[in-house]
């Protein structure tokens, strides 16, 4: 028997006006727009996309890791709040399981979009190795997203047991209720052994989840990339994870407090705790924003340096400074305003909701900022290359298929809210109003107030900061640097001595110049090291001879010599012939397979120019031959390596496998 709370709990699932239909016939034509233009990309190909060879990753891996982050909102509000017995979490732990699930259903597949041959994905259950981070990344993921399933499922048990006897439902959604509610009877051994289950899951779910993020992260900083290469991408995920999920979670909240009238369910209080939640987490995310730059300001060269002025002050700036002020600075200021005086309560949740607003938008900006300009900083030089290879700009499919994501996962959110009551009934039905406070133990007016202590620390600290002064004198301006100055000019060759009148005389013919390469290649010896680095180097001997029209060799003439690569063309150097015309180069250069090697003379008063081109062969490629020891990444599956994944993942599997196949699909449906 439902009470009259109850009742508004159920309207979603009984009552269905025309705003329902409109707004899930807009998601929906978003999420056909998005598969029209998959389409488009998968018949064509990624050249479709702003994606290239040096920017090879976009908006799609964008979307990957910020739908993996806020699915950490099911364990944050969820798991955590469970395991410590929190009574408020009530009202929202469902709306925070749903939007795991929804999230991981939505960015899973966006690795797979990301792929111009999806069907080369059977490649990494054909031959992936578990040293490589993807491989760990899916196995991560899929144990998560079936972990995350079962979490989310197990607190639906009593409510659909419920819904299957509920005389203003249809019949087939009563077959379908009756079918998942596993025979739930409402028993007190079936309550045990259900409470025990969700209990493993929730102690289970948080180190998986932690896992999932550092996984994530470690795909980026196991990557040589400027930018990347940070042992702190582990920490920092996750702390960002958590900090999306939470705003994601309290901006759900609010819409469904609005559409569903949930006013008695989710009250200022559950908001305000979630506020400090989220408050807590945002200074956490900026102590970490300090951490990964702070670091490579300080000490960095190179393409760290480039990568950090192009974020600051140069290309990026704009986008970089603009996404702190929206996704961290303001809320944090607004969010401190709103909790910190209690005297305006009725800001507290609209205060809150528009500060996670930005926190989400914050937080997929952010996700771009990493992955964007990284790629366009690489270590190899690019000069003289086409504009747009070099930069990323999304098209239209792009776009499209984000738009789509987004829609997606609205529209699944849509559904099921309209399937299933958003807020738990049997946790709710026995407890007393949400809004009951404990006996306070201080008298309003000196009741301690976290937010407004934690805004006074970070005051006093940044004023202290501001005082803090080195020891030492400032130094005097520098002096304008001294400018050197160098005067060049070319030396005629060959001149003739002057004729009376001073006039040059020229030779009256230029004859014609050969140019022809003698290849001889050394070769490498039969022992291979194990180290690359003391692999020997293959030496290329290379003579070019200059010769006349009619065979003779041009001596001490310059020859240039040139290899043509994948990158453009490396200069080797420039020799003189000899007496006999040739001119010959060594090149030691670790490289395997051919290489189009060509020598050019630039012509004088004595002969014209010439050129000649050979294919150098610098042999085959050796087999791969890393070392044996003292690294973690090797040509076979080592125990430091294998053993704590299979370990720990299989655990996870066990623990899953006993919660819902043992305690609830065997146990419970025999006691039902």
């Amino acid at each position: 028997m439902t009470t009259e709370r109850e009742t508004i709990l159920l309207r979603s699932l009984t009552e269905t006006t025309w705003r329902f239909y409109l707004w899930a016939g807009m998601l929906l034509a978003a999420v056909a727009w998005g598969l029209y233009a998959y389409l488009h990309q998968l018949r064509n190909g990624l050249a479709v996309t702003g994606l290239r060879d040096q920017v090879s990753w976009g908006l799609y891996i964008t979307n990957f890791v910020f739908f993996i982050g806020i699915s950490h909102a099911g364990t944050l509000i969820s798991a955590i709040l469970r395991v410590t017995r929190t009574d408020w979490r009530r009202p929202i732990t469902r709306m925070a399981e749903a939007i795991t699930v929804f999230s991981l259903c939505i960015g899973a597949p966006m690795v797979i979009v990301d792929l111009g041959r999806p069907d080369r994905l059977l490649n990494l259950f054909r031959y992936g190795r578990l040293q490589s981070p993807i491989l760990w990344d899916v196995l991560s993921v899929s144990t998560y997203l079936t972990g995350c399933v079962l979490y989310f499922y197990l607190p639906l048990i009593p409510d659909l047991g419920m819904l299957a006897d509920h005389p203003d439902l249809p019949n087939w959604r009563k077959r379908l209720y009756r079918t998942f509610s596993l025979g739930w009877k409402g028993t007190q051994p079936q309550k045990y052994l259900l409470e025990k289950a969700i209990s493993i899951m929730a102690v289970f779910i948080i180190p998986l989840a932690v896992s999932v993020h550092t996984v994530v992260s470690w795909i980026f900083a196991m990557t040589l990339r400027p930018g990347w290469d940070s042992s702190i991408f582990g920490p920092y995920f996750v702390v960002g994870a958590i900090f999306s999920g939470c705003a994601s979670v309290i901006l759900s909240m609010y819409i469904l407090r609005r559409v569903f009238r949930l006013e008695d369910y989710l009250l200022p209080l559950h908001f305000r705790n979630l506020g400090l939640l989220l408050l807590t987490f945002a200074l956490l995310y900026t102590y970490f924003n300090i951490n990964e730059y702070l670091t490579v300001g300080y000490k960095f060269p190179g393409m760290h340096k480039t990568l950090l002025e192009e974020l600051m002050f140069g290309e990026y700036a704009l986008s970089f400074w603009g996404v702190q002020m929206m996704g961290v600075f303001c809320p944090i200021a607004l969010m401190i305003a709103v909790l910190a005086f209690k005297r305006h309560q009725q800001f507290i949740i609209p205060g809150v909701a528009f500060a996670s607003a930005a926190v989400v938008a914050g937080a997929w900006a952010k996700r771009y900022l990493i992955v964007i300009p990284t790629l366009s900083s690489p270590y190899l030089p690019t000069q003289g290359v086409p504009w747009e290879w070099s930069h990323y700009r999304p098209t239209w499919v792009e776009w499209s298929i984000t738009l789509a994501a987004f829609a997606g996962f609205l529209l699944i959110y849509t559904l099921v809210s309209k399937l299933l009551p958003m807020v738990s009934i049997w946790e709710t039905r026995d407890e007393e109003a949400a809004d009951t406070e404990a006996p306070e133990r201080w008298p309003a007016k000196w009741r301690p107030n976290p937010a407004l202590g934690t805004a006074l620390i970070v005051v006093f600290a940044l004023f202290c900061g501001s005082l803090a002064r080195a020891g030492e004198t400032r130094a005097a301006r520098k002096p304008k640097a001294t400018v050197i100055s160098l005067d060049w000019h070319a030396i005629s060759p060959s001149q003739t001595p002057p004729a009376s009148g001073g006039e040059h005389v020229m030779p009256t013919t230029t004859p014609r110049a050969y140019l022809m390469l003698d290849r001889v290649f050394g070769r490498v010896g039969p022992g291979i090291s194990l180290h690359e680095e003391d692999r020997p180097l293959p030496s290329i001997n290379a003579t070019a001879s200059l010769l006349e029209q009619g065979g003779a060799g041009l001596s001490f003439k310059v020859v240039d010599f040139s290899l043509k690569t994948s990158f453009g063309i490396l200069a080797l150097g420039s020799w003189p012939t000899l007496d006999d015309g040739k001119a010959s180069v060594v090149i030691r250069d670790r490289r395997y397979g051919q290489y189009l090697l060509m020598a050019s003379f630039r012509g004088d008063d004595e002969a014209q120019a010439a050129r000649g081109e050979a294919m150098v062969d610098f042999g085959p490629r050796p087999p791969a031959a890393l070392p044996e020891a003292g690294v973690l990444i090797t040509p076979y599956l080592t125990a430091g390596i294998g053993l704590p994944f299979v370990l720990f993942y299989g655990t996870m599997w066990v623990v899953l496998v006993y919660a819902f196949g043992y305690l609830i699909l065997w146990r419970m449906r025999r006691n039902g």
